[in-house]
């Protein structure tokens, strides 16, 4: 991508809005189940937050690596994670990204990039410098996006030469 700006059609707009509320739907849905006591544990949801996710994902490919912190509810579905898969792993089932042993703070997905949602709050940003060093030394255009609850849009912010000084 480079220094230029991405430029967005009416489509990708339309794309990251419909991005936006399928996340808005599931951390709803998510409050629904927590306060019905499916949901066992804490639940740290999204809401609010959903243009960020949507945002910054949409300029990240899947196979960019991205590491968030808690309330990566709605970072994880728009890197790609499944929302099925991220359900269940609220609900505590075998079918839950992290087999439902991570619950809402852990989730995982090598097949999009995710490399873990960690609850303490700088405990990604190691991961994240570790990716961008492999993408370094494998000559990868891959890049590094370390996620917070905050999340910061117009992000690919850790690429490999960012973090290494290349």
């Amino acid at each position: 991508m480079g220094d230029e700006l991405m430029a967005l059609t009416q489509d990708d707009l339309l794309r990251i809005y419909g991005m936006m509320l399928l996340i808005r739907r599931f951390e709803e849905r998510a409050v629904q189940l927590h306060m019905a006591g499916q949901i066992r544990g804490s639940l740290h949801p999204c809401i609010g937050q959903e243009a960020t996710a949507a945002g910054a994902c949409y300029a990240l490919r899947r196979d960019d690596y991205m590491t968030c912190t808690y309330r990566g509810h709605g970072q994880a579905i728009a890197k790609g994670l499944d929302p099925k898969e991220a359900m269940a792993e609220l609900l505590g089932r075998s079918t839950g990204c992290s087999k439902g042993k991570g619950g809402s703070m852990h989730y995982t997905d090598p097949r999009v990039g995710l490399l873990g949602e960690n609850a303490i709050v700088a405990g990604g940003i190691p991961i994240a410098v570790g990716a961008a060093l492999s993408a370094v030394l494998d000559r990868s255009d891959r890049v590094a996006w370390r996620s917070t609850c905050r999340t910061t849009a117009g992000s690919r912010w850790l690429s490999p030469e960012m973090a290494w000084g290349m």
